[in-house]
This record gives C-alpha cells, structure tokens and sequence, in this order.
C-alpha cells in the first residue's frame, strides 16, 4: 500500500469538512467564540459571573441591534459607514422633542423616519450614482455626523423630565434576572429586541422569497436582474433598514441615560463591519447569516470585557479586533475555496 493510499481518505474527509463548514459560516463563528469564551473564563478572574457575562450581552446587544441591519446590507454587496451617525442623530431629535414637550411615542415614531430617511439617502445615492456604497457612505457618515452637531450646538442633548416608561420598555432592567447573584447584573431589555431582530432578520433571510433575492443581489447582481429580481429596489430597502436599525439603537441606548453627545456611536460602523465579517459574511456580499453576525458582535464584545479582567490596557482592544479580523478573512477565504 502506496503513501498517496494511506493519506487520500484522510485528504478526502477533510475536503468534505471544509465544504461542510463553508455551507454553515455560523459554525466557525460559533466555534471561535467557545474557544475565546473558555480562555477568559480560565485566565480572567470574575469573567464567569453574572454582572460580567450581563454586561458583555447588553452593550453587544445595542450594538448588535444595528449589526443586524449592516449585515443584510453586507450581504446584498453593499456598506453603511454612516450607521454610528445616524445612530447619533436619532438620538438628538429623540432628546431634542422630549425636551420640548413631544409625548415619547410620537417622538419616538420622529426619531425613527428621521433614522429611515438618512438610509434612503445613502440608498438613492448609491443606486442612482453608481458611486460605491464605501465612498458614499464615508461621506455621509461626515455628513450626518455634522447634522447631529447641529443638532445640539455641538453640545450634549439631554432629557430632564421624569423617567418616561418608553425608557423602560426600551432598555428597561429585567431585575428578577440581576437579583439572581451579588453583584446584581445588568441585564436589560436591549437583548431582548436584540434576539427580536435576529429572529426576525434570520427568517426573513432564510424563508422568504426577499431573503433570497438578498442573497441573489449580492452574489451575482447581472444574473439576479437576468432573473428578474429588481435589485435596485432590494439595496435602497436594506439601506432604510439599516438606517431604522441603527436610529432604534440609539434610542435604546438613549433609554438607559437620557442624554447624547455629538461623538454618540463613533467607530460603531467599523466594528458593525468587522462582526460580519467575524460571522462569516462575505466583503463582497452574496454568503453569510445573521446569526453569524450575532455572534461576532457578542465575540467582540467578550474580548472587550475580558481583556480588561485580565488587565490588559483597554488601547489594545483595537489591535485584538484587527487581528481577529484578518483571521476571520483568511478562514473565510481558505474554506470558500473548498465549497
């Protein structure tokens, strides 16, 4: 028996494991986050417990509620660099109406538009222009960045009213979960309309007829066209609920301290970026899940947290994603090459 006998099976059930993870990208998300999450809870202390764990998943999930719309977006060959702007902005006029006398839910509802019409914006730029949806929107990340500057005099906005309870129903505290240890944890209702919007994104993706018309946009937009799938109309709508997405999350992020500054959200678009593509979603778009960019920004955040348990200077958070990144990349590449 030849040497090339003995290694062609092993050689052959590697090749079926490599397209087998390639088909289910949320698997080596997922994997990648067990092994980071045992190594915290081995190397830093109080890392398991509940005030730790409650905090990773409640800033992941105000995050992670705009992810979800970046990741659609991604997924139909675009970007939105403008999403941490925009995420300002709804803060502002959420704060600037409630001051003013505005009940909260119409204010609420103001918010929101203003939120789907900066999305539009960056939608009908890119679909009418032709400009790439990067460049388009690292003007528009400038440019509503100054609108929200605007908005408040370059100052923080805030709200000095009673506590309303949209502010609970929002990012309220669910406490009979926090009361379960000493230290009492953070968990609030941002993870729930986190996991709102994951399931509902997850289905819209992976059970109607728009899921796979995302998907067909962003794999091959000339042969989606060829098919009839008008995919002009599929980016602006990703865009708008990209834009919704990002405005909601900075009213629930508004809800826990009722106040904005002009630098709310700076920098959130590029990690929203980098847990899609931690989650196994494609830069050039056309493959990847939600769930895969869920759990990317819940790793993100993990590391964020216990790198600060084990002592590590918090400047080198940015490093540890870069690095993250990069090998996200390369296994992506390395396992779409065997499907």
């Amino acid at each position: 028996m030849t040497q090339a006998t003995i290694t062609a099976p092993k050689s052959n059930m590697w090749a079926r494991v490599r397209a087998k993870l390639a088909d289910y990208p949320e698997v080596v998300a997922l994997i990648s986050f067990l092994l980071i999450f045992f190594f915290f809870i081995i190397r830093a202390d109080n890392f398991f417990t509940l005030v730790s764990l409650s905090n990773i998943l409640t800033i992941a999930s105000i995050k992670g509620i705009f992810v979800v719309g970046v990741a659609m977006l991604m997924i139909s060959g675009e970007f939105d660099l403008s999403v941490g702007s925009i995420l300002a902005v709804a803060g502002y006029v959420f704060a600037l109406t409630l001051e003013a006398g505005v009940p909260a839910i119409p204010a609420m509802i103001l918010a929101l538009i203003v939120s789907a019409l900066l999305g539009l914006v960056n939608g009908l730029i890119v679909v009418k222009t032709g400009i790439p949806s990067f460049i388009t929107t690292l003007g528009t990340m400038l440019a509503f960045r100054g609108i929200a500057r605007a908005l408040g005099g370059g100052d923080f906005a805030r709200y000095t009213g009673e506590k309303l309870a949209i502010f609970t129903v929002l990012n309220g505290d669910i406490t009979f979960i926090n009361q379960l240890a000493t230290p009492a944890g953070n968990v609030s209702v941002a993870i729930i309309w986190f996991l709102l919007f994951v399931a509902i994104a997850y289905l819209i993706m992976s059970r109607t007829r728009y899921g796979n018309w995302v998907y067909a946009t962003g794999g091959n937009r000339d042969a989606a066209l060829a098919q009839g799938v008008r995919t002009k109309a599929v980016v602006i709508t990703n865009f708008i609920i990209t834009g919704t997405l990002a405005g909601f999350a900075g009213l629930v992020q508004f809800a826990s301290r009722p106040s904005v500054d002009p630098l709310r959200g700076e920098g959130w678009e590029l990690i929203a970026v980098a847990a899609c593509v931690i989650g196994g979603i494609w830069l050039t778009g056309g493959y990847g899940t939600i769930i895969g960019a869920a759990i990317g920004i819940v790793l993100l955040q993990m590391v964020e947290q216990g790198l600060i348990l084990i002592g590590v200077d918090v400047q080198l958070f940015q490093t540890t994603i870069g690095f993250i990144l990069i090998l996200a990349v390369i296994v992506s590449t390395y396992l779409s090459k065997g499907n």
